[in-house]
């Protein structure tokens, strides 16, 4: 700013007159043309030698700029409604990035964990609204281990269930989704009976696993139950196999039952010469039962039980 001198009542007529156009030079110089001042109210011309009225920067600031926010370029954006955030809208109705709250984000719906075991099966799942994805794990039965004939003999371990997982988005799933649960495998009959197989578990027909297969009898090297297997999942696993029974010198021993994925099998019977041993059934979900063994002074025994499998879905919504 450019000073101005003041004119004094002593000062010469000569000396005044200079002041004065010394003043009026100096405001001159420090005015504002109006051909400087800019209207626009998007101020596109982006200019060191423009100055934007009062009016044109409140219109600009108004509308925030005219620059939406992405994720390279500062922005406006806008506050998420709960119903834009159930549909995951990605922007407002001004064009700008919806974004959310900690206090939306804190009332969103948690993940919601639906277990189906065997007594519920053939269930019903039905998808709800604001679902934006399912994780379903479906485990198989393990198979039940098989009954001893005669003396002497022991018998195999039932194999562990197969097991499947998933991740479904919501826009594959029907409205509804049948949900199978394998009833565990059925102990052996102590007439020589073989253990039953376990029951084959299922999500719709987005995954499935089979169960294991039940163990049989034998004096020696009884055979065992081979383990199921998971199919159609992202990951899919196969149970284990049971152990084959041994039988020697007037006392046996059974083969331990297959693991699955989420159980272990069932501890064989070891039996002496005098006594018999029944196996223990398998561990939830979907273990294998254990062989049992029979010595060669001692009544025929049952085998064991596999264990029933089991379907979770959780459900995502954010």
């Amino acid at each position: 700013m450019s000073t101005i001198t003041n004119i004094g009542a002593d000062d010469l007529i000569t000396d005044s007159r200079a002041n004065l156009n010394d003043n009026f030079s100096a405001l001159n110089a420090d005015k504002i043309e109006t051909s400087v001042l800019d209207t626009d109210t998007t101020l596109a011309a982006d200019s060191d030698s423009k100055v934007a009225t009062q009016k044109a920067v409140k219109a600009y600031v108004d509308a925030g700029g005219n620059v939406n926010a992405t994720e390279t370029t500062k922005g406006i954006v806008e506050i998420a409604t709960a119903a834009e955030v159930a549909a995951g809208t990605t922007t407002g109705a001004t064009g700008a990035t919806l974004v959310m709250t900690p206090a939306a984000f804190a009332a969103t719906t948690a993940p919601v964990v639906n277990v189906y075991e065997v007594g519920d099966s053939p269930a019903t799942w039905t998808k709800p609204s604001g679902l934006k994805y399912v994780v379903v794990e479906v485990q198989a039965a393990g198979g039940g281990s098989g009954g001893t004939t005669t003396a002497t003999t022991a018998t195999g371990g039932g194999g562990g269930g197969g097991f499947s997982r998933k991740t479904i988005v919501e826009a594959t799933l029907g409205a509804t989704e049948t949900v199978t649960i394998g009833a565990g495998g059925t102990a052996g009959a102590g007439t020589g009976g073989a253990g039953g197989t376990g029951g084959t578990s299922s999500f719709g027909a987005h995954a499935s696993a089979t169960g294991g297969a039940g163990g049989s009898t034998g004096s020696s090297g009884s055979p065992a139950g081979a383990g199921g297997v998971g199919s159609s999942g992202d990951l899919n696993t196969s149970g284990s196999s049971g152990g084959g029974g041994t039988a020697d010198s007037g006392s046996s021993a059974g083969g331990a039952g297959g693991a699955s994925a989420l159980g272990g099998g069932g501890r064989a019977g070891i039996a002496t010469t005098s006594g018999n041993a029944v196996g223990v059934a398998g561990l939830v979900y979907g273990g294998g039962g254990g062989g049992s063994g029979v010595g060669s002074g001692a009544a025929d025994t049952a085998g064991a039980a596999g264990a029933a499998g089991v379907v979770t879905v959780t459900e995502y919504y954010v």
